[in-house]
């Protein structure tokens, strides 16, 4: 299938083209020809764009959610925050000597915050890929020297 949007080079000819891919929309095709001429090239990089685009979908709705708990539970005022810092930071310690463990469950997180348990597991979640983010973006910065 092939989406008509502004033109570029056919990415099999080179030809001026107006269609891209329908799939995954970053390539540009003049016929439906060049595109079916093309698909043993592009079939992986497709599937790997289109994998890209859902987790990126997904990413942003999973924000979304995070941000309306976040909100509808008044989370980011001060003593919401640090009552959360506290309760991340004491179950975190409680990590067993094999170092499993710890980490608030989202039941207690709910119980605490008067939230459903789904609303919980969405927020810990997007916390985890906060904290994920932070530490790989810490590691690079120190391989760097900048820290």
């Amino acid at each position: 299938m092939l989406a008509t949007t502004s033109s570029s080079n056919c990415a099999r000819c080179g030809n001026s083209a107006k269609n891209r891919c329908g799939a995954c929309k970053s390539i540009f095709y003049c016929s439906t020809n060049c595109q079916r001429e093309d698909w043993k090239r592009h079939k992986a990089k497709c599937k790997a764009i289109q994998l890209d685009q859902e987790k990126a979908d997904s990413h942003s709705f999973h924000k979304r959610e995070f941000d309306r708990i976040r909100l509808k539970y008044r989370l980011d005022l001060p003593d919401k925050a640090e009552q959360i810092a506290e309760l991340l930071t004491q179950q975190q310690m409680m990590k067993d000597d094999d170092g499993r463990g710890g980490g608030v469950s989202a039941k207690t997180f709910a119980e605490t915050f008067g939230m459903t348990i789904e609303e919980s597991v969405v927020f810990l979640e997007w916390i985890k890929v906060g904290v994920k983010f932070k530490e790989d973006t810490l590691d690079v910065a120190k391989k760097a020297g900048i820290t």
